[in-house]
């Protein structure tokens, strides 16, 4: 939840992944991997290609940086309750940020766009912490029993997923949990043009400010030029006019459902 569950965590997590290894591609696709940052993880860090010597000589400072900056940060671990912050932190390192935002997504109900955001913070308050590590713990061993080398790395990421899980129900059940209004969008105000969703039927433009600022001084000239020429005209004039006063009805009745 805070930058102090991050360093508390570290130590489980380079448990976790362990030193220098560099299996075979049917094992493990990530390919050479030190403290559980792959070669081609350590190269988009730095922004040029890395050699696997460069992933073997890889130091705890730099990796702890990558794991801040490319996973802890990536899935806003900071906003996320004690205990639920380890788990998804713990899934992104190992299967990606993404992967682990969209199946927390899924287990919230909202939308899986693998981005956390308001919708996805705000949803995670309406459940427990305990109830959301555990779905989570589940759900990503269900993902991991369908990947092809599930059969070369069960044992360990059933180990794996299991301790995680049991370190995140302690750590959520030894912080003060509070809880805390859902998070709002801050509101900013554009000058200039709107830039709203417009529908293109006639009344949905009537009903506007904007639209009904033009139609009734429009519907009043009209009705000055239909006035003193008989009843036909003064029928015209009487039903234009209350045709803009029904618009203007919908469109208040309309702000005010809103």
């Amino acid at each position: 939840m805070v930058l102090e569950t991050f360093e508390q965590i570290l130590s489980d997590l380079e448990e976790s992944e362990g030193g220098f290894v560099h299996r075979s591609r049917k094992a493990d696709p990530g390919g050479a991997t030190n403290l559980g940052i792959t070669q081609a993880t350590l190269s988009a860090a730095r922004g040029y290609q890395v050699s696997i010597e460069d992933v073997k000589n890889l130091g705890l400072e730099e990796a702890n940086c990558i794991y801040k900056a490319q996973y802890w940060d990536a899935v806003r671990a900071d906003d996320l309750p004690s205990g639920l912050d380890y788990c998804v932190f713990d899934f992104a390192v190992n299967s990606g940020p993404s992967r682990a935002a969209k199946t927390l997504q899924k287990i919230l109900g909202v939308k899986a766009d693998g981005f956390i955001g308001l919708q996805t913070l705000n949803a995670v308050q309406s459940f427990s912490v305990q109830v959301l590590v555990n779905k989570l713990s589940e759900a990503r061993l269900a993902f991991m029993k369908r990947l092809r080398n599930w059969q070369h790395n069960k044992n360990g990421w059933t180990s794996r997923v299991r301790r995680v899980q049991e370190r995140s129900l302690e750590l959520a059940d030894t912080s003060a949990t509070k809880l805390v209004p859902p998070l709002r969008a801050p509101v900013t105000v554009d000058k200039g043009a709107k830039a709203l969703d417009q529908e293109t039927k006639a009344l949905s433009v009537w009903l506007t400010p904007e639209g009904l600022s033009k139609a009734i001084p429009a519907a009043s000239g009209l009705a000055g030029m239909l006035v003193g020429s008989g009843p036909l005209q003064w029928a015209l004039s009487l039903v234009l006019v209350a045709g803009v006063a029904y618009a203007g009805y919908l469109m208040l009745k309309k702000e005010r459902a809103g």
